[in-house]
């Protein structure tokens, strides 16, 4: 088996580094403070926002692959295992942030799960933009860059604020862009994402409707309807998609074994889990790891 994932922590806890940004040209980050090495896929227990100003590569994410377009934006919420392939034209800019750092002043519900790029499942954590919106950011970009490059004791108060402006225009313009598409104005638009966050907090100990229904104060029928009418999918097959996610990483990114996967992801009969998993993907799950360690090692 192929060396297992890496997950990459925020460097040691300064206000400095818990917000920081780099300006990247060509295949490689060339900054020495850069936290990680970004040959193989990994993931990160900090949230990672990509700005692409000439796209040129391929971002791997959650086995999904993505042509890297200029003018666009992909989220990384953490956990989320991916891989950027620059090319030598490439130029963006990469920030990195710990939740903290972001929610220091939220006393009740964390603002990063409002974001429908962050922490969701059932949405693509991409924004491709045309030039006159993009440059918008850009220019948000930019100033966060010099405030960060002129570091002082004002500083980290500041880039929370240019942050939170960035990241809520970037939900401006997802949600008109993808206002069809993903029916960001329905009126239960935000139930559905108060559902994927309760999701990604309790996945691995919660797997019935009924229990998701009964948090949010609902009836397991409604909660079905809702999330049906915005996703396409009932509320069981996004919290079986979000199982299998994690099984798929398990078993390609830890040595853990089938049955050891299936404890974890709170499955007690592990023939059932195995089952499940081959229903959904097609494969048993170690047919899945050997393809998939075959890929990666090639």
């Amino acid at each position: 088996m192929g060396e297992p994932i890496k997950t990459y922590e925020m460097p040691e806890i300064t206000n400095q580094r818990a917000f920081q940004i780099y300006e990247v040209q060509g295949k490689t980050i060339q900054s020495k403070t850069y936290p990680h090495e970004t040959t193989r896929p990994h993931r990160h227990r900090y949230y990672e926002v990509c700005v692409f100003v000439n796209g040129a590569g391929r971002h791997d994410i959650d086995f999904e692959s993505h042509v890297i377009h200029s003018n666009s934006v992909h989220f990384l919420s953490p956990g989320q295992v991916h891989l950027i392939s620059r090319e030598n034209d490439y130029h963006g800019y990469l920030m990195v942030f710990s939740r903290d750092f972001f929610a220091l002043e939220a006393y009740h519900e964390d603002p990063l799960f409002q974001m429908p790029f962050f922490n969701n499942p059932t949405l693509i954590p991409i924004l491709n933009l045309d030039p006159a919106d993009f440059n918008e950011l850009l220019v948000l970009i930019l100033q966060i860059r010099k405030e960060y490059l002129q570091w002082n004791g004002f500083t980290s108060d500041i880039l929370r604020n240019y942050l939170q402006i960035f990241l809520i225009k970037c939900k401006q313009y997802y949600m008109s862009y993808f206002a069809e598409q993903n029916k960001t104005m329905d009126p239960h638009f935000s139930l559905v994402q108060q559902f994927n966050a309760l999701l990604e907090q309790r996945y691995k100990q919660v797997h019935q409707v009924q229990d998701y229904a009964n948090l949010m104060g609902l009836s397991p029928a409604n909660l079905n309807k809702y999330v049906r009418n915005i996703t396409g999918f009932t509320a069981g097959e996004i919290i079986l998609d979000r199982l299998m996610l994690q099984a798929k990483r398990y078993l390609i990114y830890t040595d853990l074994s089938n049955k050891q996967i299936a404890y974890q992801l709170n499955y007690q009969d592990p023939s059932y889990f195995s089952r499940i998993f081959k229903r959904k993907t097609g494969f048993s799950p170690s047919d899945f790891r050997r393809i998939e360690n075959e890929k990666y090692q090639h």
